[in-house]
């Protein structure tokens, strides 16, 4: 498999706009740079996260957002309410932690998609990183230098069929 990249996903994107052959088989042709069934639901959905992709690499939070359903809930991975994330806050969170931010490269490759009913899960490894802002003092010094983050893991997006689309539930 290879990674998504800005050329390779815009050609991946093209590819994904062609109908969808024979589905069900073991010879089912797959999205390009992926293992994932080209199905006409799987390319709606991988369409959905590389519009989230892209507006993370553009900063833009507003497209992060528009990628989000209203019912969208996330724990944070752990126990502790306090870092849990609702729809009503992702934004402003977003905007807190993309003004961090100089310069993003953010890449996912699709490893698989479950679809049952209305509802996805897609299963993804995230090769990312972040040159992070300076902190500065109150009087505009540095006090603490730019510096670079690197994140390298496995992670799960859950997705809800939205009328004719899908949006993000979980994930983001």
């Amino acid at each position: 498999m290879t990674r998504w990249t800005l050329k390779s996903s815009l050609l991946a994107l093209l590819a994904l706009s062609l109908p969808a052959a024979s589905v069900g088989c073991k010879n089912t042709p797959s999205i390009p740079g992926t293992e994932i069934p080209d199905t006409e639901e799987n390319r709606e959905i991988l369409q959905v996260l590389e519009r989230f992709r892209t507006a993370m690499v553009r900063q833009d939070t507003a497209a992060i957002v528009a990628t989000a359903d209203s019912t969208y809930y996330d724990e944070g991975g752990t126990d502790d309410p306090g870092d849990d994330v609702v729809y009503e806050e992702l934004a402003p969170l977003l905007v807190r932690r993309l003004a961090q931010v100089d310069s993003v490269r953010f890449t996912m490759e699709y490893l698989d998609i479950f679809i049952r009913n209305e509802r996805a899960t897609v299963h993804v490894w995230i090769d990312a990183s972040f040159h992070m802002r300076p902190i500065l003092r109150e009087d505009g010094t540095p006090r603490l230098q730019p510096r670079f983050a690197r994140k390298q893991d496995y992670a799960k997006f859950e997705l809800i069929r939205d009328g004719d689309s899908w949006r993000i539930t979980k994930g983001i």
